[in-house]
């Protein structure tokens, strides 16, 4: 039992530093290119129109309303990148 309890908190250890290291190379990446987040944005308005999609509801969106602003100019995303 004793044994059960170290094991589950050390894998909950584990987990923690692996997020948080993960964060660490999530953030030093957006710094370098804003890429990531880019494709982020684009995957998850993927998400939001495929879970739209499966609705018995009628939804329309534009760009803006699924988070993917397609019409941005490299200025405008530069802009929004400062921040």
């Amino acid at each position: 039992m004793v044994d059960k309890a170290r094991q589950e908190k050390q894998a909950t250890v584990v987990r923690a530093q692996g997020e948080a290291r993960s964060a660490e190379l999530i953030g030093e990446a957006i710094k370098k290119s804003r890429s990531y987040v880019d494709l982020r944005e684009f995957e998850n308005a993927k998400n939001v129109a495929s879970i739209l999609q499966q609705s018995n509801n009628k939804v329309y969106l534009d760009a803006n309303g699924l988070g993917l602003n397609v019409s941005q100019t490299a200025t405008d995303k530069a802009a929004r990148a400062a921040r």
